[in-house]
């Protein structure tokens, strides 16, 4: 359920962005968060416009339901401050990336990812991030993002 990995500077970094495994035991109970990637303590002390302070300050990660590609309004929360983010550190080129572990062979969860990822895409590209800084790829379920009992 993953998607925003690190953010790179010219697609030197990987800002990740997309993702989801559809596991919500994993996570919690996304209702209790009004954001799907919680942040750090203010003890970590990351430099303003480095990877480390995106990971940090902003969440580099939007979780989906299983076999989705829509966003809950948690997501959107979490887009609006990458979105402020990426818009503020405009140098940053990035790379979303989908992940998917759910039913259906490696194929299906290859495509689900995408979908995911394109649909961070386009939710950015509709907020006015240029679609030239923004590349997109699927890993379907080929890594694992969170380990899961159930």
């Amino acid at each position: 359920m993953s998607g925003f990995q690190a953010l790179r500077r010219n697609f030197g970094f990987a800002l990740a962005v997309a993702g989801s495994l559809g596991l919500a035991g994993c996570i919690g109970d996304p209702a209790e968060s009004t954001l799907t990637n919680p942040l750090a303590t203010s003890s970590v002390d990351a430099p303003a416009g480095s990877n480390e302070d995106f990971i940090v300050n902003v969440g580099r990660r939007v979780y989906f339901a299983e076999n989705s590609a829509e966003f809950t309004e948690a997501d959107k929360d979490t887009l609006k401050l990458q979105l402020d983010w990426l818009t503020k550190y405009s140098s940053y080129k990035i790379k979303i990336e989908g992940f998917a572990d759910d039913p259906g062979g490696s194929d299906a969860n290859v495509k689900l990812g995408l979908r995911r990822a394109e649909a961070v895409k386009a939710w950015f590209a509709s907020a006015g991030l240029p679609v030239s800084r923004m590349r997109t790829k699927s890993f379907g379920n080929t890594r694992l993002v969170s380990k899961c009992t159930d």
